[in-house]
């Protein structure tokens, strides 16, 4: 396995706004919006911090995690890795357009949703 670390944690929260100010108590920045995703993604200050990916949710009634990424330098063999563990991928080496990434997504035993990401 190559995966090289925690990429990004997505949460999902009932009010964007609240979610960020939030975040900002805690000191994290804002480093990137996705606006055609309705995401904004904020980080503590620094290089290499893992990133919190919000997305509003507003029938949610508490911050729920979407899903876990980690970055992965060889995607191709790390799914045949996970695979050949037993793990099922929903979508392997997939581009999304509006990211610019190419992930590849699984779930744990219990359904949690993890993926792996350039």
């Amino acid at each position: 396995m190559v995966l090289t670390r925690v990429d990004h944690i997505d949460l999902k929260v009932p009010d964007l706004s609240v979610a960020l100010a939030f975040f900002a108590t805690l000191g994290f920045v804002e480093v990137n919006r996705t606006p055609a995703r309705g995401s904004v993604e904020v980080a503590l200050p620094g290089s290499e911090q893992v990133v919190f990916e919000l997305r509003e949710d507003a029938t949610l009634d508490a911050f729920v995690i979407d899903h876990l990424a980690f970055s992965s330098t060889d995607q191709a063999a790390d799914v045949q890795t996970l695979e050949a563990a037993g793990h099922a991928f929903s979508r392997a080496n997939t581009f999304i357009p509006v990211t610019g990434k190419t992930i590849s997504d699984f779930t744990d035993p219990y359904g949690m949703r993890w993926q792996l990401t350039d």
